[in-house]
Order: structure tokens, then C-alpha cells, then sequence
């Protein structure tokens, strides 16, 4: 049996956005992704979702998650053992970089021999650094994934790692493999009969090529549109007929005005189309009608490009600039132009404690980046005056994203790569992490408290717990936040108190359960202890509410477990 763990269930973005305006960022557009193609394509026999309830599976196919799909998710209670016998092959997935978080959970389950799996997006932070520093000391192994989407990401890792590796002691290191994966797109129906419907909509002429920015508008976390303005007027100067069209989120920088008013200053404010907040519908639209695709990223918060990637799909010839992840998806000549770019020279006084939460120092590195206007003018009219070019290579872009992106073939590498993991591991130093993770909560917390109570300690029902023991549905506000409430479990202990007054805590807990179970023994062990928390149960014997067996009322003593 091969298992799939999800750390966590995440939610449709473009919902989102529609319910209550949320901003649409990439990291999120790829977890709601990975979620749906795992589910889809994925051939394990088992996807456990922590904490998934039957509203949870609702609001998944709300978001727009295939009912069958969501069949396939195995709910499990948060940190319980999984429900699969120790022969099977288990990895963890987070759709993030937190493999110290799956780590902390492996430690939880004992499962040494099931590889964790994670994934970069930005990276540009001290806390990303920070993060792997942290995860060499957690008990990683060469099975686990850290999975980088670009070769320049990817190098990024490696400097923080190589730099790391010179503050730890000799011979140790960041254990776990870094391997090179794209982020995967779906692969879009065609409909042609949107070029005509967009053009439409905006009344923009049939002989006008239409150019499309997609993204955030932001200056401070994606790229200046300024110039792309710029380079469009001076193609309109020389009579190319383009409309340039620059849609996304604006509700964080509110560039859109600027960049309208660096138009009207151009004079080519007829020929841009500002379009903010667009809803999942009109994302298809926009790519769909449009003839070409430009991005101009000049920020190192941009690790991929995950709408390079989704123009592409849609078989759009793209024009980017030469930067990060982009270069990994472009063929200058075949299915796009890149565009050089240029790092100012005081990028040498720049360091990673530069890029902080304000990132005031990173923002003036990319406002003072440069992507070749000149070139960006070029490539831009050659596309625009040959429908043949830009025919051949869109074909070109669609048929590398289906090669090399699509969900399927990416599922394919992940179960892939996690094969290779789960043979690694069979022979990986493994390790319990008992220099941290393992480290006793009482030996770290004990003296935050008066006194710890004992296993022999007594128990004796209290005045108070008779009372609730006479209206046992009371009971029902003891139960675990995160578990179905089971108010007859504690109603059973309790009763058995009454009955025998003055057992140790561990003759309780051994009247329900034999040892064999440790979930068990330990699940009893903590509502024993919500008893004493509320007053119901006392170490002390109260004489006024112990009352004789022969007057108590009979409660038959049932299963532990709910009925």
C-alpha cells in the first residue's frame, strides 16, 4: 500500500477572491493546484488529509475540487497515527518549504521510513535561510525533497545552504536533496472565438495586435510596467497597431492610476487598457483572446513565473525578460524572446539582511534594475507585424508546456522522485532528532507549575462531579476541541470513580483499557485529567459527597469507546 500524507487542505484562491477580494498570489494558485492534480492523477491508494470533516469535503467541491475526487481524501485526526499498518509506504507532503514542520511530525509518528516532500516559492527573505538552518537539526536524510521549480532558485538554495554548511560543525550539512521540478499548469481548451469577444468588449480594432500583462500590478513584489509602457509608445510612433492590456490585482500598490497617467503623459493612453481584480472568468478571456504575452520581471521576490508559464499553456508567444525561472520556460527564438537584463553596480553593497519585512533596501534594487527597453521595443514589433511568427511560436510554447509542464507528466516526476525516496530511505541514516524534537516537555516546562500530579495519586468523585453525573449531557464541554464531542466517555470514567472511590489514576485508566493501545491509554490518561481540571474529581476524599454504594444510584460501566 503507497500513502500520501497532506499536511494541510487549502482552499480555491480565485474563490477566494471572488468572496471576499482576497489577493491572488502564485504560492497559494499552486497549493489549491497540487491538491487538485495529486487527487486526479496521483496512483496512490490512500490521501490522508488531517482534520478533514464532511464540511471541509463540502467546501473543497465548493472551491471547484471533482467530487470524485475528494472521495479519494482518508480523513485522520490531527497527529493520530496513521490508519495503514507499518508495511506501508508512506511520504509526507507540505506544499511549502516547512520540512521541519513534516519532520516534527514524523518524530510524532515514528514513521522514520516515510520520506518528506516539500517545495520553494519566494525566496528571496532571511527567513528563508533561517528556515533551512533550522531543518538540519531535525533529523532530515538524503530520501527527503526539497523540490526547487528554477535553476536560479535552486542556486539561491545552494548559496544559503554553502553558507550554512560554514557554521555548522565539521562534517555536518543540509541533509536533504534538492532536485529541479517546474510548477505545472493546466492545459486550457482553445476557444478562438474569445480574440473576437475580448476585442469586442474593449473596442479594440481586428487589425490591432493585443499584448497581455498578467499579475500582480506591484513595483515592490513582481515588476515596473513603466517601461513596457514606454516601449509601446514608441511602437505606436512607428504606426505598429497593438493594444496593450495589464490586468491583475492592484489592491495592495494601486499602480494602475501611475500607470494610466505615464499613458496619457506618452499619449498612448487609448492603446492601454487597465484591467484590476479580474474574476477566473475573465483570466480565461484575457488569455485566451489575447495574441501575445509580456512580462518584464525585475524583482527577486520572482522565483518561476507561474503566468509565463499559464500563457504558454494557452499557446501564446511570450516575451519576458531574462530573469529566474523565466529562462527555464523560454527558448529565445522558438517559443518567445527573452530580454537581457541588468543589475545596477551598488548590488554589492546589498545583503540578506537587506531584504527584511519591509524590504525597502530589495525594492530599490528592482525599481533600479533595468530590462532592456530597446530590445523589449524590438521583439515586441516583430511579433506584432507577423501573425505567422507568433502562430509558430505559440504552437511552440503549448506544445512545451505539455511535454514538460502539465500536471500529468509533473505527478508523474513527484511519485517518480518519491520511489527514488522511499528505496533511499531503506538504507538512509534516518534518525530520531532526540537532540531536539525529542526533548522532554517536563524537563523544558515542569517548573511552570506548583506540583505534578502523580499516577498513584487517588481518585475520589467530588460534591460538584456527583452533580454532573446526575446530568451527564453536562459533560459534553470536556470534550477535545479537535475530535467529535463524546460526552459518554467521560460520564463512563466518572461513574466508575463514584463506584470506586480511592483507585490510583492508574488503576482508572487500567479499568478501560489493557495497555495494548497507547492512543487509548493515553486519550484516557487526559480525560482523567479534565476531570480533576474541572473540579469533578479530587486526590482528597470529601466525605460529604462520598455517599455508600448501597445508595448510589447504578450506572452501568459501557465501552470506553463513543456509541
Amino acid at each position: 500500500m503507497k500513502a500520501l500524507y497532506l499536511d494541510q487542505l487549502t482552499g480555491n484562491p480565485e474563490h477566494l477572491q471572488k468572496k471576499n477580494s482576497q489577493t491572488i498570489m502564485g504560492a497559494k494558485v499552486f497549493e489549491w493546484n497540487l491538491l487538485c492534480a495529486v487527487l486526479k492523477y496521483g496512483t496512490y491508494d490512500a490521501y490522508f488529509a488531517p482534520g478533514v470533516t464532511d464540511q471541509g469535503r463540502d467546501a473543497l467541491i465548493e472551491n471547484g475540487l471533482n467530487p470524485e475526487s475528494v472521495k479519494r481524501l482518508v480523513p485522520v485526526p490531527l497527529g493520530s497515527p496513521l490508519p495503514v499498518p507499518d508495511s506501508a509506504r508512506v511520504v509526507l507532503l507540505t506544499a511549502g518549504r516547512h520540512l521541519d514542520v513534516l519532520a516534527t511530525l514524523r518524530e510524532r509518528l515514528q514513521r522514520y521510513d516515510a520520506p518528506i516532500c516539500g517545495f520553494i516559492h519566494s525566496i528571496n527573505s532571511t527567513r528563508i535561510a533561517l528556515t533551512l538552518l533550522q531543518q538540519c537539526f531535525v533529523g532530515l536524510s538524503e530520501a527527503d525533497l526539497l523540490l526547487c521549480s528554477s535553476r536560479a532558485g535552486m542556486k539561491t538554495i545552494d548559496a544559503y545552504i554553502d553558507r550554512i554548511s560554514r557554521l555548522l560543525p565539521l562534517g555536518a550539512r543540509y541533509p536533504a536533496r534538492r532536485v529541479l521540478v517546474p510548477l505545472a499548469v493546466n492545459i486550457p481548451i482553445s476557444e478562438p472565438e474569445h480574440s473576437q469577444i475580448l476585442r469586442q468588449r474593449l473596442n479594440v480594432e481586428s487589425t490591432d495586435t493585443i499584448v497581455l500583462y498578467f499579475g500582480r500590478l506591484s513595483q515592490t513584489s513582481k515588476c515596473d510596467l513603466g517601461p513596457l509602457v514606454v516601449a509601446l509608445s514608441q511602437l505606436l510612433r512607428r504606426r505598429t497597431k497593438l493594444h496593450l492590456i495589464i490586468a491583475g490585482d492592484d489592491s495592495q500598490t494601486k499602480e494602475g492610476p501611475r500607470l494610466q497617467a505615464l499613458g496619457n503623459e506618452l499619449g498612448c493612453q487609448k492603446h492601454v487598457t487597465v484591467w484590476t481584480s479580474p474574476s477566473a472568468e475573465d483570466k480565461h478571456l484575457l488569455y485566451s483572446g489575447a495574441d501575445i504575452f509580456v512580462s518584464p520581471s525585475d524583482n527577486i521576490q520572482e522565483t518561476f513565473g507561474l503566468t509565463v508559464a499559464e500563457a504558454m499553456a494557452y499557446g501564446l508567444p511570450v516575451i519576458v525578460s531574462d530573469w529566474n525561472g523565466y529562462r527555464d520556460l523560454v527558448k529565445d527564438g522558438e517559443n518567445g524572446f527573452l530580454v537581457r537584463s541588468i543589475l545596477p553596480p551598488d548590488i554589492d553593497n546589498l545583503r540578506l539582511c537587506d531584504s527584511t519585512t519591509s524590504m525597502l533596501q530589495e525594492d530599490l534594487l528592482a525599481q533600479s534594475t533595468a530590462i532592456d527597453v530597446g530590445i523589449l521595443s524590438e521583439r515586441l514589433g516583430r511579433l506584432a507585424t507577423s501573425r505567422s511568427l507568433r502562430v509558430e511560436m505559440g504552437r511552440a510554447a503549448r506544445r512545451y508546456m505539455e511535454d514538460k509542464c502539465s500536471w500529468p507528466v509533473i505527478v508523474k516526476r513527484y511519485e517518480d522522485l518519491w520511489r527514488e525516496s522511499l528505496e533511499i530511505i531503506k538504507g538512509a541514516s534516518v534518525r530520531s532528532s532526540s537532540r531536539l524534537l525529542t526533548l522532554p516537555l517536563e524537563e523544558c516546562f515542569g517548573h511552570y507549575a506548583t506540583a505534578k500530579r502523580g499516577r498513584e495519586s487517588r481518585c475520589f468523585i467530588t460534591k460538584e462531579g456527583q452533580e454532573w453525573l446526575k446530568r451527564p449531557s453536562r459533560l459534553y464541554f470536556l470534550s477535545k476541541l479537535s475530535a467529535v464531542p463524546c460526552p459518554r466517555k467521560f460520564t463512563d470514567v466518572l461513574a466508575h470513580i463514584a463506584a470506586s472511590p480511592g483507585l490510583s489514576v492508574t488503576k482508572v485508566v487500567e479499568s478501560f483499557v489493557d495497555g495494548s493501545d497507547p492512543v487509548l491509554t493515553t486519550d484516557t490518561y487526559w480525560m482523567l485529567a479534565r476531570l480533576f481540571k474541572y473540579g469533578l474529581v479530587s486526590e482528597v476524599a470529601d466525605n460529604q459527597s462520598q455517599v455508600p454504594s448501597s445508595e448510589r444510584a447504578e450506572t452501568p460501566r459501557a465501552n470506553v469507546a463513543c456509541d
